[in-house]
């Protein structure tokens, strides 16, 4: 999906596997979510044994948690982000695998990690039983997702930009996961729960418009939040603020940490 002078095209398609490899591939050069990454990192620290990174993606954080020192292994179900992991660190162990179908014996790993992937799981409790069956006891994990309903735009426009990001959040499978982690592990019987706050500021129109603006726009044309004119104005305005010194976007990713009995 592009914006260009006529509005919002559907050249990209949110059902190609090349529109998320894209995607992803600009997640992970912006700098705010670097910290992210490093924030999950650190609660993990240093451990004995194998561990997992579910629904890896492209295979970054599996590539960083090895040069750490750990023993990391990517797992995603798409056969897409599975090739491009390989492709892109040859070194490193990928497996194509479901979240709720994990190709290791129970009580077989030391750690377990995700990132923004309960964002797109309806129901999140069959990959978090998966999760508890591979753990060994006393063994971490560590979510990071967003809530998106956090997300906030300076706008002359709160109404609309409201709708914006209402539509976004709507518009995923569980667009609320940052904030529900705690239950879902709870629910799966993980103790020790801990929850962490990651503000991600973004204050350049250009990365944030491919990421989180241009998803937004699109979610409310969908839902009819917003008229194609109501949004060739409303990011008229942003690129104005950039232009401007003054364009900011805010959003808080929640880092759950907790440990299997």
């Amino acid at each position: 999906m592009a914006w260009n002078s006529g509005g919002f095209s559907d050249v990209d398609s949110a059902d190609d596997p090349g529109y998320w490899l894209r995607y992803l591939a600009g997640v992970e050069q912006a700098p705010s979510m670097t910290g992210v990454r490093v924030r999950t990192y650190d609660a993990l620290g240093s451990r004995d044994g194998a561990g997992a990174d579910v629904g890896c993606g492209r295979g970054r954080a599996v590539s960083d948690l090895t040069a750490r020192g750990l023993r990391a292994i990517g797992a995603d179900a798409s056969h897409a982000m599975i090739s491009s992991a390989r492709a892109r660190f040859p070194g490193c162990p990928f497996v194509v695998a479901d979240a709720a179908h994990l190709p290791w014996p129970r009580h077989s790993l030391a750690w377990y990690r995700s990132e923004r992937m309960l964002l797109h799981l309806p129901d999140p409790a069959p990959a978090l039983a998966e999760a508890a069956r591979v753990l060994a006891p006393g063994s971490p994990v560590v979510l990071a997702d967003q809530d998106l309903d956090t997300m906030v735009i300076a706008s002359s426009r709160p109404d609309l930009t409201r709708r914006l990001v209402h539509a976004f959040t709507d518009s995923l499978a569980n667009g609320h996961a940052g904030t529900r982690a705690g239950d879902y592990l709870a629910d799966a019987g993980f103790t020790g729960i801990v929850v962490s706050v990651v503000p991600v500021v973004e204050t350049s129109l250009t990365a944030a418009l491919p990421l989180l603006i241009e998803p937004a726009a699109k979610a409310a044309l969908a839902a009819g939040q917003a008229s194609e004119a109501d949004l060739r104005d409303w990011l008229g305005e942003q690129r104005k603020r950039d232009e401007q010194g003054r364009f900011l976007l805010a959003m808080s990713v929640f880092v759950t940490t907790a440990r299997q009995p």
